[in-house]
């Protein structure tokens, strides 16, 4: 009898030992910094690019053809270098603003292509104030240049954003690049 209760008394203060433990004694895996989660290969899963020219008061939409791309990209560590891989075909939809909707006016495809260094995301990357920014050197002109992005990811999702308005202040709207960690 008295076994059964000091067992009884040793099984509660295990309980009450385990349940009153201090939840910051426990192992968290730490959370990983931008840039370690940007390190690595990626698929790209999604393009699309809605950019608008205020002087001619035109646009034009770009959308991946998924069946016909291949595209990859490579954030490594080493020198923050990008790598590319693969090709990216997309449609290319010019339209005009009628009556306040888009009216397409011209339609084509077009693509990129790794092997020509061909992207949004090129030569060297950072994180700063948690955006990307990639800096290459123009293969035809030979200057530098820099592409920012937005960065969001979602289990083993990644959505780069970036306002077009970077590239020119007569641009508007945002180009979309999403791809899944290989």
């Amino acid at each position: 009898m008295k076994y059964q209760i000091i067992s009884k008394a040793l099984l509660l203060f295990l309980i009450i030992s385990v349940l009153s433990c201090d939840s910051e004694d426990t192992l968290e895996s730490p959370e990983l910094s931008l840039s370690e989660k940007l390190i690595g290969e990626w698929t790209l899963t999604n393009y699309y690019s809605d950019l608008y020219f205020h002087a001619r008061e035109e646009g034009r939409i770009e959308k991946i053809v998924p069946e016909e791309t291949d595209y990859g990209i490579e954030f490594t560590s080493n020198q923050n270098e990008i790598i590319l891989s693969g090709f990216l075909r997309y449609t290319w939809d010019e339209y005009e603003i009628a009556d306040g909707e888009k009216v397409i006016t011209y339609q084509a495809t077009n693509f990129m292509d790794s092997e020509h260094g061909e992207g949004y995301h090129t030569g060297n990357w950072k994180i700063e104030n948690d955006l990307l920014i990639c800096t290459d050197v123009s293969s035809q002109e030979g200057i530098e240049y820099s592409t920012i992005s937005s960065i969001e990811f979602s289990g083993d999702n990644l959505k780069l954003t970036l306002e077009n308005s970077q590239f020119g202040t007569h641009l508007e709207g945002e180009t979309i690049i999403e791809y899944i960690r290989k």
